[in-house]
């Protein structure tokens, strides 16, 4: 064989190489840019699918914030109806009217001494007693025990009654002193139920006691502002 066919055998040998050598590298870039392509499509669709999910739980807050909203108005709207039911009814007068109340029972009388003049006992505090209303021959009486008993009579829903007892104002050394009483009871308190039931809650009262001079004892007057409370 001589050298030139040697040659050309060898470049041959290197050009199949070379060849072998593109196509192989060729593969490669083709391999890497398809493996390219697939890795970007599964990342667009993995961000789809991430976007959609996002925009769905959107949605859901969104559509549960509408419907915590709504109930919400409900409530107001109910609540401003009945508030509008109830302000119909205003304004609302209020008797303090006796009449319709059943009074016969026991009662606490507390006094507040209002003025005082010319009685020794100016001043004193006194203490609470037990007064009764009780159902009379001629009407409604107040009793209060070893004191006095009056008759009470109705005047535009109030009860008056006017009585003299000599056991009220002390004595003039050994002279009893007889004091003329005037009372007046009243409504102290009325409760209304929801339904517009009404109660009294207690009596008010006023009492002016007075007594003309006796001996070496002045005129006085003594005027109480009261309360009787049921016992």
């Amino acid at each position: 064989m001589d050298s030139r066919s040697v040659a050309h055998g060898a470049d041959s040998t290197r050009a199949r190489k070379a060849g072998a050598s593109f196509v192989a590298l060729a593969l490669v870039f083709a391999l890497g840019a398809c493996g390219s392509d697939d890795g970007d499509t599964a990342a667009t669709t993995a961000g789809g699918a991430s976007t959609a999910s996002t925009v769905s739980e959107q949605d859901a807050t969104i559509a549960a914030l509408n419907a915590e909203v709504a109930a919400q108005t409900k409530r107001a709207d109910e609540a401003e109806a009945k508030l509008a039911e109830l302000g119909a009814q205003f304004p609302i007068t209020v008797t303090a009217s006796l009449k319709g109340y059943d009074l016969v029972g026991a009662y606490t009388l507390s006094s507040t001494e209002a003025y005082c003049a010319g009685l020794p006992t100016c001043g004193a505090k006194r203490p609470d007693v037990r007064a009764d209303i009780i159902q009379g021959a001629n009407g409604l009486e107040l009793k209060i025990p070893n004191v006095l008993t009056a008759g009470l009579f109705d005047v535009n829903g109030s009860l008056f009654a006017v009585t003299d007892s000599d056991r009220i104002l002390d004595p003039c050394g050994t002279t009893p002193r007889n004091a003329r009483v005037s009372i007046t009871i009243f409504a102290d308190g009325i409760k209304i139920q929801a339904d517009g039931t009404r109660s009294l809650t207690g009596l008010g009262a006023s009492l002016l006691i007075s007594g003309d001079a006796v001996g070496d004892c002045p005129a006085g007057v003594v005027f109480f502002a009261a309360t009787l409370k049921p016992a």
